[in-house]
């Protein structure tokens, strides 16, 4: 076997923490199991002290927090270029510095430096898009708009393969492309995943009945929703709470929102897992969704759970099979599935137990990081 240098990249705003921020994490972790030597950029801080509690090596990088170039900003272009050439030179020199084998790129600017940099020094540039694509290659054919967008376009010629998290993120991400595009040629799925932690949901009959949401607190969430429900539910059964996991910057209206219901804000959780595993029903109300790996996690846990049928989601759960799936941002949906769920202990069971068969089916990550991700190291598409 090849011991390789894999250096993976990954920038996001500072309030996002989520499966994409999560994932570097995970790779690495695997990849080191594997033998390899992998090694996290980032200016993510959240993700770097992640890093570090999972004793991986980690290199804050540089990272420009300004994102949005359209509109009247697009004047400003030029000095997005300028930014590009400087990060390109410190992504040369440091890629030179751990010996890189592969750069596994998974962020837009990081796209368009880290590709070039990475080509320079020799190695195999292969992108993972997770959930960016879409926007950012929206209106290539259009000569006047989205410059940064072309910029990204034209750095996939150096990359060897471009892994989508999800079919439905294909789909949106080739509809924004020429039909003669090379790119197309480039894109291939490759699910996330989380490996098999075993602590099987086990009911708690001296509490509550607990509804359970994971992820980030903002209004995308469907959190909004999701206490709207639970606050309908609640009227009528009043041995169940709602646990919610994560912070945000909407955390502050949903606890005014909650206010007077068994409601639990429990903040960020480097690993939610332990907290997670105690629910009876996984909530993942979000109004859109490249590829949960919150969703891959509770059915790891062995959880019943419901999902907005968005994006992703329905790649996952699929209706009354693994889960239940309602439309996104409809409150009354989401309270009519959490109602079934809540009455109904045999229908748990049973979609719990899909859930599970599932996940050990097709998103157990040691599998796929060994089976999809290192060939595509070593050969490219």
């Amino acid at each position: 076997m090849n011991r390789l240098r894999v250096v993976i990249v990954r920038n996001a705003a500072p309030h996002d923490f989520g499966g994409g921020e999560r994932f570097p994490v995970f790779l690495a972790q695997e990849l080191r199991e594997l033998g390899h030597l992998p090694v996290i950029f980032s200016h993510h801080t959240t993700l770097c002290d992640y890093a570090k509690h999972e004793r991986l090596t980690y290199h804050r990088s540089w990272w420009w927090s300004r994102q949005n170039w359209s509109g009247r900003r697009v004047v400003l272009t030029p000095l997005y270029i300028l930014w590009q050439l400087l990060l390109t030179l410190y992504y040369i020199i440091q890629f030179h510095r751990y010996k890189a084998d592969v750069v596994h790129l998974q962020s837009k600017d990081d796209f368009i430096a880290g590709s070039i940099a990475g080509k320079l020094i020799g190695a195999h540039v292969i992108w993972t898009d997770h959930a960016d694509l879409k926007h950012v290659w929206k209106q290539l054919g259009v000569w006047y708009k989205n410059p940064t967008g072309k910029l990204v376009a034209w750095a996939a010629r150096f990359a060897d393969a471009i892994t989508l998290v999800s079919q439905s993120e294909c789909r949106l991400v080739s509809d924004n492309l020429p039909s003669t595009s090379p790119i197309h040629r480039k894109l291939t799925v490759i699910y996330n995943g989380v490996n098999d932690q075993k602590p099987t949901h086990t009911p708690i009959k001296s509490r509550p009945f607990t509804f359970c949401i994971a992820g980030r607190l903002v209004v995308d969430k469907g959190v909004s929703e999701a206490i709207a429900a639970f606050k309908r539910l609640h009227a009528t059964h009043h041995d169940t709470r709602l646990i919610l996991i994560g912070d945000g910057p909407d955390r502050s209206r949903f606890e005014k929102q909650a206010k007077g219901l068994p409601v639990t804000f429990r903040g960020h959780q480097t690993n939610p897992l332990p907290e997670v595993v105690t629910a009876d029903v996984y909530l993942h109300p979000t109004y859109h969704e490249g590829f949960s790996v919150s969703l891959v996690e509770a059915s790891m846990l062995q959880l019943p759970i419901v999902a907005t049928d968005v994006g992703g989601n329905p790649e996952i759960i699929h209706h009354n099979k693994t889960g239940l799936l309602v439309p996104a941002k409809d409150s009354t949906a989401l309270h009519r599935a959490m109602e079934q769920l809540y009455s109904n202990p045999k229908l748990r069971v049973r979609l719990a137990a899909a859930a599970r068969r599932q996940y050990l089916a097709s998103f157990v990550f040691h599998i796929i990081v060994k089976t999809q991700f290192i060939p595509l190291y070593e050969n490219g598409l």
